[in-house]
């Protein structure tokens, strides 16, 4: 179970993500040893190389890797029966440093000459880029496009950087900088990522700027979906304080999904901001699922909640 988020103790930000490079590496050499393995490694590509510790790459010239022209190949047609995970860095706006990010492309991403529509998600406290693999995204999504019920679309799963992750609360020189004008531009670049169709979803702390930068920037993302939004430990600044926005705003995400367990400390501030969202005539999706403020939670319900996201994207 996490911790509340006024008290944490346990390992931080970058040691997860250290953590995280290390078990990337051993699982890259044995990937390399091992024939028919479908998951690719992704060209870390940057404005600056990370240190002898980074990624491995392959040698490319930049967005060689993501721009090579695809065949016709029809999505009906398509059969491949999973997708690549795929590790790689770009270079931070908000932050100068490299910034680590998982991509999920769909199957058949390769012979496909078409634009994908977008999930963007954001991790919890103190988890780092790997935390919604690890709450079983990937698979979920394979079953969900290869099963038909979805049509195919990315994942963007990047490390949310300190001191913006926790020390900023929106607006310039913010983790809303860095998403918007660093990450979205990257990915945007360098991969066929559907600018008009963009979903953007957060857990806990990533909830909470799931939900900031959704609602002050709607025209950019067609959903939203926050669980277990860590709103009753934010102490944002007023003009980007969720509550505050709904309050003064007009315009909104066309779809807003809002969920906690029932035994989640998040939850009792969770169903305020859904209340919010009643008294402004907003309509938007409110649940309580089983469970509390941990993995176990959010995992139970990522089926429904990437389903939510990625049936509304776009048009």
């Amino acid at each position: 179970m996490v911790a509340h988020e006024r008290h944490y103790t346990g390992p931080t930000l970058r040691r997860v993500a250290e953590d995280r490079l290390g078990r990337i590496l051993t699982a890259a050499l044995l990937v390399s040893l091992t024939a028919g393995c479908t998951q690719r490694t992704l060209l870390p590509v940057s404005e600056s190389p990370r240190s002898p510790t980074s990624l491995p790459a392959v040698t490319a010239t930049r967005g060689v890797a993501t721009e090579q022209v695809p065949t016709a190949v029809p999505i009906d047609k398509c059969t491949e029966a999973a997708g690549s995970l795929q590790a790689g860095v770009y270079r931070g706006i908000a932050v100068a440093q490299d910034i680590p990010f998982n991509l999920y492309l769909p199957p058949c991403y390769d012979a496909q000459a078409r634009h994908y529509p977008t999930l963007y998600l954001l991790h919890g406290y103190p988890y780092d880029e790997a935390h919604w693999e690890s709450l079983g995204a990937i698979k979920i999504a394979d079953d969900g496009i290869g099963a038909g019920e979805w049509p195919p679309f990315i994942m963007v799963m990047p490390l949310q950087p300190e001191p913006l992750f926790r020390g900023s609360d929106g607006g310039p020189g913010s983790y809303e900088t860095e998403l918007l004008e660093g990450l979205v531009p990257f990915i945007e670049k360098n991969f066929r990522s559907d600018p008009s169709a963009r979903a953007l979803a957060g857990i806990s702390r990533g909830g909470v700027w799931a939900l900031e930068v959704a609602f002050r920037n709607p025209q950019e993302f067609d959903s939203v979906a926050a669980l277990s939004p860590a709103l009753a430990v934010n102490s944002a600044r007023p003009p980007y304080d969720p509550f505050v926005i709904v309050a003064d705003s007009d315009r909104y995400p066309r779809r807003i999904l809002l969920l906690a367990g029932d035994e989640d400390w998040a939850a009792v501030e969770t169903k305020r901001l859904s209340q919010a969202l009643n008294g402004a005539g907003v309509e938007h999706m409110f649940k309580i699922s089983v469970g509390d403020h941990s993995d176990e939670t959010w995992a139970a319900v990522m089926g429904e909640v990437l389903g939510f996201l990625a049936l509304g994207a776009g048009p």
